[in-house]
């Protein structure tokens, strides 16, 4: 499948990842991956959709900035040790350089704040809803 890979600068403040995921979900456009990491005081989010037009639309209207957006396909592998190896070793020796590689949704979800203590006990709490 081919998506869109979105690089965001997004405020490293409460509610900015949520307010970037509700008006998505407004325009509904289907969230097929995501990864998130504070840096120097900012948050650098890769935002994996298949609707390239309205996904921008979306970012501007909340008014975070796009810093590089490139087409991505995404693919499945199995979910064992040693196969992201496997595949990017032989993409490495037919030449490949990736420049993004990072694991989008069906089923795995990393999650991390500033206490996991916190975000441990509201997980427990939400684990017969979240779990399938």
């Amino acid at each position: 499948m081919h998506a869109y890979d979105f690089t965001i600068v997004v405020p490293h403040s409460k509610g900015s990842l949520a307010t970037l995921a509700e008006d998505l979900g407004r325009e509904k456009i289907n969230i097929e991956g995501l990864c998130a990491v504070e840096q120097n005081g900012s948050v650098i989010v890769h935002l994996l959709t298949t609707d390239k037009t309205a996904t921008s639309r979306a970012i501007a209207k909340v008014g975070y900035k796009v810093t590089h957006e490139s087409e991505v396909i995404v693919e499945r592998i199995d979910n064992q040790p040693g196969m992201l190896g496997k595949v990017t070793r032989r993409l490495a020796d037919a030449g490949i350089n990736l420049t993004t590689v990072y694991l989008a949704t069906d089923t795995r979800l990393v999650l991390g704040c500033e206490s996991l203590s916190a975000l441990e006990m509201a997980w427990k709490q939400l684990a017969t809803v979240a779990s399938r």
